[in-house]
């Protein structure tokens, strides 16, 4: 047996490995993200330019084709089916092309979305049945409504010679879209869109990256509070899942909680889902409203908004803190040093589709200083997410 076939079973044996050591149940997310950067960069060393330059360039089309995919209805059929199916059973089922199908399927098994049991037999897998779930239609969609501004970023840099000062009025998405309007003003007027936005903000996140109540010492924030204390306010937070997180925690007997968001989101919280939680309809670019809170919240907020227009934000909520309030900024943060790729794609899709910014610590803790605001700390959660603490500034 020669060397390279040794270290070719050796290498199988490895990756065969892996199911076992990470099931899809395996909880210690920071564990499973280590062991995936290092496959991501094993995979990187056996590129040439020549096929790395491949695999970039035409990886738009993975996403087209899952989108095509998710909008026949593809992956529900697959999922609804205990065996295998072929590309022509599919398209009866379908009442499409068979061909097309077939295309389809091609791409979806060479990308790992379904599985290829036998010759041209299909199964869903694990991919196949999560593409089933609103919430991931709905992130499918919404990527290939933004890919506008994605396709045209370059010619507007080059336009503006490199040197921008972007907002959500400002970007490569009026380029791209043809418009004067902002991503936002688009995607309210195109219900579909609309919609798949909305599915793709009901996304779940792991447990660890999202259980903030435990990250964070509210027990301590929120201690002698009474029934009638300002808890927690939470600013711009959608359908209110957030909210009812620290609800569940903190019965109403120990103060209130807040929601707060545009009436456009707010409309859409069905009654009785979010019990003992307040609902207020609220524009963060006017003053806010409720003062002297214990936290004010925000969870993905600043991101979608330039620096200039995320301190006048900011102003705002520091105008309406008091010496014991605390604002809480939950974002994914970047890093110099070693950044993942995810957060590298999210800062050029905030730029070019709203002129906003994936920041690191130090850019955002200089944001929240411009207001008066001292950072009392920042604490690090799973797949680049943080909590940053901050209060009014001691004269």
């Amino acid at each position: 047996m020669s060397a390279v076939e040794k270290w070719f079973q050796e290498f199988e044996a490895l990756c065969s490995q892996v199911p076992t050591l990470f099931p899809s149940g395996f909880d210690d997310e920071n564990v499973r993200i280590r062991a995936l950067r290092l496959a991501e960069k094993a995979v990187h060393q056996l590129h040439t330019p020549m096929t790395f330059a491949e695999a970039q360039t035409w990886a738009p089309l993975e996403l087209v084709g899952a989108g095509v995919a998710c909008e026949m209805g593809i992956f529900d059929i697959l999922s609804k089916h205990a065996g295998s199916l072929s590309a022509v059973d599919i398209a009866e089922e379908l009442n499409a092309d068979p061909a097309l199908v077939a295309r389809i399927m091609r791409l979806l098994d060479a990308h790992y979305m379904v599985d290829q049991v036998s010759l041209g037999q299909y199964a869903a897998n694990s991919i196949a049945r999560d593409y089933v779930q609103p919430y991931r239609k709905g992130n499918v969609m919404t990527q290939i409504g933004l890919m506008p501004s994605y396709f045209a970023l370059p010619a507007w840099l080059r336009a503006n010679n490199y040197k921008v000062l972007p907002d959500a009025n400002h970007c490569a998405w009026q380029v791209g879209a043809n418009t004067t309007e902002t991503f936002w003003e688009s995607m309210s007027k195109d219900p579909s869109l609309s919609k798949y936005f909305n599915d793709y903000m009901t996304v779940p996140r792991t447990t660890q990256e999202e259980d903030f109540v435990s990250f964070y010492p509210f027990e301590a924030v929120f201690a002698d509070s009474s029934v009638d204390d300002i808890l927690f306010v939470d600013i711009g937070g959608g359908l209110g899942h957030q909210a009812m997180r620290v609800r569940s925690a903190f019965p109403r007997s120990r103060g209130r909680i807040i929601l707060q968001d545009l009436p456009q989101v707010t409309s859409k919280i069905t009654a009785g889902s979010l019990p003992d939680v307040e609902i207020m309809d609220h524009n963060m670019a006017h003053p806010q409203p409720v003062k002297n809170a214990r936290v004010y919240y925000l969870r993905g907020v600043l991101h979608n908004h330039a620096d200039h227009v995320s301190v006048q934000f900011l102003s705002r909520f520091a105008a309406a803190m008091g010496p014991e309030s605390r604002l809480l900024i939950h974002e994914a943060l970047a890093t110099d040093l070693d950044p993942t790729k995810n957060i590298t794609r999210f800062d050029l899709s905030m730029f070019a589709s709203c002129g906003g910014a994936q920041r690191s610590e130090a850019e955002q803790k200089t944001l929240l200083e411009k207001v008066g605001l001292e950072v009392l700390g920042t604490r690090s959660m799973p797949r680049d997410w943080s909590i940053m603490e901050a209060k009014l500034k001691r004269e």
